[in-house]
């Protein structure tokens, strides 16, 4: 399975609520592999986030300053 593959794999199914555990044991991959895909995926989740959330924050202030 290539990993881009094994990556959306993943991705979905972290929105479909499964835990790591559950994870390592659905792909068939060597746990320490998913767990790292799967770290990565958490990481640039978060990273994804805050950026939304600073770009949210930027635009208030800004329509805060034409108030």
């Amino acid at each position: 399975m290539k990993t881009n593959s094994v990556e959306h794999q993943i991705e979905q199914l972290v929105r479909d609520d499964h835990s790591a555990e559950q994870i390592m044991n659905i792909i068939d991959l060597p746990a320490d592999q998913v767990m790292s895909l799967y770290r990565d995926y958490i990481e640039q989740r978060k990273q994804q986030q805050l950026r939304a959330s600073n770009q949210h924050n930027q635009a208030t202030y800004a329509m805060s300053l034409h108030a």
